[in-house]
């Protein structure tokens, strides 16, 4: 059960920083490094990185954002799937 409240809680997180990294880029401040989005991506933030990237139109033209996501998305259900 913490297994469900950890994904809920990364993908929540990883939402909100796709989110400030958008208004970041809009404004040209100092941004979130790609590093720190992809260590996201990983960590089980997969599926709010995707849905982060369809709200806000963020990191939709560069194509390794999309593979890593898809992909980590997929390992994580198969991971949820196994575990329960």
């Amino acid at each position: 059960m913490r297994m469900i409240y950890y994904f809920l809680a990364i993908n929540l997180v990883t939402f909100i920083i796709w989110g400030i990294d958008k208004s970041k880029a809009v404004n040209r401040r100092w941004r979130v490094p790609e590093k720190w989005l992809f260590i996201l991506i990983i960590a089980g933030g997969a599926l709010g990185a995707l849905l982060g990237m369809m709200a806000f139109r963020h990191k939709t033209k560069k194509t390794v954002f999309w593979a890593v996501a898809i992909i980590a998305c997929l390992v994580h259900a198969v991971l949820l799937f196994w575990l329960f």
